[in-house]
């Protein structure tokens, strides 16, 4: 799979055919909403400081299926409800832009490695997957990774991303 960076907004993850496979769009640059495409529709927004969720609409309700928290240390976690799994997304501890994503075993699943973008003012992604974790890595957990390192680079570039932690 490969991410293309539409705009500063608009992010699409296509399969290795360039068929669409999903796509994740904010509402702004702020990176507090968003509408990530799949087979469903998803809602993605910061409830608190440092809080994502994501909900799916079921009937005339909506249900939490993920859950994005900064923890210490500038590492996000992600937690699928519905598997109650929980993943970590961190940079890379030396000098190299290389974002991961690794599972509760601390295996690493994907890699996001951002060049940027300067007529898009955005960001370009490299996706990398590991093939021994291709069944347990899926569209809708890469969007929620791209999300992840989004937020991460706006924050260490000095962009418009919302607070982290309350004071």
């Amino acid at each position: 799979m490969t991410i293309h960076t539409i705009s500063k907004e608009k992010f699409e993850l296509k399969t290795e055919d360039q068929a669409m496979a999903g796509s994740i769009t904010y509402k702004d640059n702020g990176f507090s909403e968003a509408i990530i495409l799949l087979d469903e529709r998803f809602k993605l927004l910061l409830i608190s400081s440092g809080v994502w969720i994501t909900l799916v609409k079921t009937g005339q309700s909506e249900k939490t299926v993920a859950t994005i928290k900064t923890d210490s240390g500038g590492i996000l976690s992600v937690r699928k409800s519905n598997k109650k799994r929980k993943y970590i997304f961190k940079k890379s501890t030396n000098w190299k832009s290389r974002f991961s994503l690794l599972n509760s075993s601390g295996d690493e699943l994907l890699a996001l490695i951002p060049a940027v973008n300067w007529k898009k003012e955005s960001h370009d992604y490299i996706l990398q997957l590991n093939e021994e974790f291709e069944n347990e890595c899926d569209s809708f957990l890469i969007l929620q990774a791209l999300h992840c390192a989004n937020c991460s680079l706006s924050m260490m570039t000095g962009g418009g991303v919302p607070a982290l932690i309350s004071i």
